[in-house]
């Protein structure tokens, strides 16, 4: 039942009004990206340009010149890619007209700089025509020159003379910030830029963009400038990246940033995510629980023997690096908290630390280097168990000491204001911080992490963005390490399945608006979604062990209900209904799961607040199909479908669907419709009611009941019904 991301490319071709062509721009980016071994292979190739065209494909077509906007979602990994994509997609809108392309490229001057730096280069360099691209960075400021630079540029693009090759694109690279913002909502203003095409790429969207007060009268400073910033745009396509993409699929409908589609960027080969560490057939030889007594430094002296053993596994890794001529640098991550008195103390341990080892591996004495050498025999060992092909311990003794006394320590933090690290400067590196090495930052041949820090406030897509430690390590991965907070790994074992059931769905979901999607998917009970402050609608938490849908408001719209009904009237006459003693006076019939789901439920309407509970059984049943093709449903009619009487609570503004026990007393005492389940299947009751005083329903009106047992249900689900 599961439909890949291929697969739905084919069955659920994306909707759209124009079909951009690749040019040369594309063309020379690929060529040039392959040619310096960021793609390996020209089908990674074709997989960048075919992802990137399936965006491009939803956006507003660059070469129309009437004014509207669009807002969209573009899906990836941590540290699969996604920077390329964004290339590969701005390559692809200059090659079809758009004329302003502006990045807005995350919150700290190192991502800005990062970003800059990647673009800058791959743009220019592939692109053969430098002056193809002018290129404009808000850490510098948008003075008077911006303003003739962008005039004069409008002026070249009406011009039809002007041939095509010959005008600019004018590229914005933009701190995510009010200050920032407002200062590139001020240049755009200053001129006229209606019916010119352009592309907003918004990177690591779901990260302060997002408005954070929806339900005051006010909106949050920096959602304000985004939206100064796109009204002075009269024709364009936001485009939101992010591999976390809760936030954005979860806020009001009629917001301005909820994405009108979604597409996915697909991972290239050799890439380690969470499947990789914490999927069902991930080698648990990859990642360490810290223990408690390690968890807690702060009030000892000394450092934690997990971080010793994560450091001795590091450097006979970088050890084992250097003899095989792997690509460098090679590089360890220290995250012990947010708070910048632990990341100065873990820096003092590993500048102790690494002093220590380097005495004793250059050391005349013997005794003492061998002594020392030994320390880092139990870690040799280990990586050994996972790669037989290891060079001997004895091989590696030489380029050990060097990678020790070689090493370079970078403290990344606000405190010191480090925001970049050279990595040039050394072979090896070891980063010690917090807050800065999260989303966004690529840390450099990363092999073992060593992060003691909790879930904290259990957020999904907080903790997820902490994955500095995904990428593409498949040539490395044997030397790659995860020391982790217990807590952490429970969150990302559970953070995999969540994370396949949002793709797997959107993917089925593709070529169809996005507003039509049911927010529904699996969560962990311990983890929530995203922060609350971004949300204005609720979302809901369905239990694993909430064994019952009851359907209790079916009155709210007599269409629905009849359109209901007509399901069901269809639905119940391909059964052969029969008596059985142990269901008392209601009839049952068995049938297959796929077509109740595929023909009915998924059609079936529910209106207020049943929705999101619906929505979530939705969710739950896909998946008992999704492993159970063959899977059955007790379908069962209540009084052998005769009419039941209810009627509406007025302050509740729902039904009590479900008759209770009989107060009678003997051995044929009823014991409530909720007790009337199969302890196998799946059921789904079928109610014909007749409500009393809602005078617009036609009845007999259908209300049903699913109950699904606790040992088919793996997870809860949130939901959120719009």
């Amino acid at each position: 039942m599961t439909t890949t991301f291929d697969e739905a490319r084919v069955i659920a071709p994306a909707g759209s009004e124009w079909s951009p062509v690749i040019g040369e721009t594309t063309i020379s980016l690929g060529q040039y990206l392959e040619r310096i071994g960021k793609l390996k292979t020209p089908e990674a190739v074709t997989r960048v340009r075919d992802d990137a065209l399936a965006i491009v494909r939803n956006c507003r077509p660059f070469t129309s010149a009437t004014d509207d906007t669009r807002t969209g979602l573009a899906i990836g990994y941590v540290q699969s890619g996604k920077t390329m994509s964004m290339t590969t997609v701005s390559a692809l809108a200059r090659d079809n007209g758009c004329r302003i392309i502006i990045l807005l490229a995350g919150v700290t001057t190192n991502l800005l700089q990062q970003n800059a730096d990647r673009f800058q280069k791959d743009l220019r360099e592939a692109s053969g025509r430098p002056s193809a691209w002018r290129i404009l960075n808000s850490a510098k400021g948008f003075g008077e020159h911006a303003v003739r630079d962008l005039q004069r540029a409008a002026e070249d693009w009406r011009d039809g003379s002007f041939r095509e090759d010959d005008k600019k694109t004018l590229l914005y690279l933009v701190l995510k910030n009010h200050a920032h913002l407002d200062g590139l909502a001020s240049l755009l203003s200053k001129v006229d830029l209606r019916g010119i095409p352009a592309l907003i790429l918004d990177d690591e969207a779901d990260q302060a963009g997002l408005n954070t007060k929806p339900n005051a009268a006010e909106a949050s400073t920096t959602y304000k400038r985004i939206a100064r910033v796109r009204a002075a745009l009269p024709n364009h396509t936001y485009l939101q990246y992010t591999a976390t993409p809760q936030a954005p699929l979860l806020i009001a409908l009629d917001d301005m940033l909820s994405p009108a589609f979604a597409e996915l960027v697909r991972p290239g080969d050799g890439y380690t995510g969470g499947q990789t560490f914490f999927g069902v057939d991930a080698n648990p030889a990859l990642v360490h629980a810290i223990p408690a007594h390690d968890l807690d430094v702060s009030a000892t002296e000394e450092p934690p023997e997990t971080l010793l053993s994560a450091m001795r596994v590091f450097f006979v890794g970088a050890a084992v690096g250097g003899l095989r001529n792997q690509p460098r640098p090679i590089s360890m991550l220290i995250h012990p908290s947010q708070r910048q008195d632990d990341h100065k103390r873990y820096l003092a341990w590993v500048q102790a630390i690494i002093g220590r080892w380097t005495t004793g591996l250059r050391s005349q004495d013997s005794d003492e280097r061998t002594d020392t050498l030994a320390e880092f025999r139990p870690a040799y060992d280990e990586l050994r168990a996972m790669d037989s092909t290891l060079p001997t311990f004895d091989e590696l003794v030489v380029q050990l000491r060097r990678c020790v006394s070689d090493v370079h320590l970078s403290e990344v933090n606000s405190s010191n204001g480090n925001d970049q690290v050279d990595w040039d400067n050394a072979e090896t590196h070891i980063l010690v911080g917090g807050e800065k090495l999260n989303r966004g930052f690529t840390v450099e041949g990363l092999t073992v992490t060593y992060m003691p820090r909790s879930a904290g406030d259990w957020n999904a897509d907080t903790i997820q963005q902490r994955a500095r430690f995904f990428g593409y390590k498949q040539a490395y991965l044997s030397l790659c390490r995860l020391y982790l907070h217990p807590d952490v790994i429970h969150a990302y074992r559970s953070y995999v399945r969540h994370e396949e059931d949002v793709r797997t769905q959107l993917a089925q979901h593709r070529g169809r608006p996005l507003r039509e999607w049911r927010r529904a998917f699996f969560l962990d009970s311990q983890l929530k979604p995203t922060r609350k402050n971004v949300l204005a609608d609720p979302y809901y938490r369905i239990s694993a062990d909430h064994e019952w849908f009851l359907q209790e408001q079916p009155h709210l719209d007599p269409e629905a209900s009849a359109r209901n009904g007509v399901m069901l009237r269809e639905f119940e006459a391909g059964l052969a209904f029969e008596a059985d003693e142990a269901f008392f006076k209601h009839r049952v019939a068995t049938a297959l799961l796929v077509p109740l789901f595929r023909d009915v439920l998924l059609a079936y309407q529910v209106r207020g607040g049943d929705v999101a509970d619906w929505y979530g059984q939705l969710v739950t049943l896909r998946d008992i199909l999704d492993d159970n093709p063959e899977a059955q449903v007790l379908v069962m009619q209540m009084d052998a479908g005769h009419p039941r009487v209810r009627s509406v609570d007025p302050r509740a503004g729902a039904i009590k669907l479900h008759q209770g026990r009989s107060s009678a007393t003997g051995e044929g005492k009823y014991p409530g419709d909720a007790k009337m389940h199969d302890t196998t299947f799946v059921t789904l009751q079928i109610h014909w009611l007749q409500i009393s005083k809602v005078p617009d329903l036609k009845s007999p009106v259908p209300a049903i009941a699913v109950h699904i047992h606790t040992r088919l249900r793996k997870d809860d689900v949130i939901a959120q019904g719009h």
